[in-house]
């Protein structure tokens, strides 16, 4: 199964770098941070902690580096062990079904 990355948290690194434009907003905005990524492995969904990447500020952008996209690859090439874990969090799972706008009826 493929991987989807999703955003969940950023740690700010205290120097911020003028990097280049985002290419997705083109702002000027860049920074190197540590984020974590969510990844979708089989049936889990894996946290990655401490992922080096730079960051727009203007619109949250992530982006990585070469040997940083190799190393998520064979972390997720090694199936992500239970064992190397370093903690394990719980997290809510809600059902699109059923859902309604507020203001509108089924």
């Amino acid at each position: 199964m493929d991987a989807i990355q999703v955003t969940v948290d950023v740690d700010v690194d205290s120097d911020q770098q003028q990097l280049g434009l985002c290419s997705h907003c083109q702002s000027p905005k860049l920074r190197a941070a540590r984020v974590q990524s969510a990844f979708w492995h089989d049936d889990r969904l894996v946290v990655i902690e401490d992922v080096p990447a730079l960051v727009c500020d203007a619109c949250g952008e992530q982006y990585y580096d070469d040997n940083t996209v190799v190393m998520l690859d064979l972390l997720r090439g090694n199936g992500f062990p239970a064992e190397q874990a370093v903690r394990e969090v719980r997290v809510p799972v809600f059902s699109f079904a059923g859902v309604q706008l507020a203001g509108t009826s089924a």
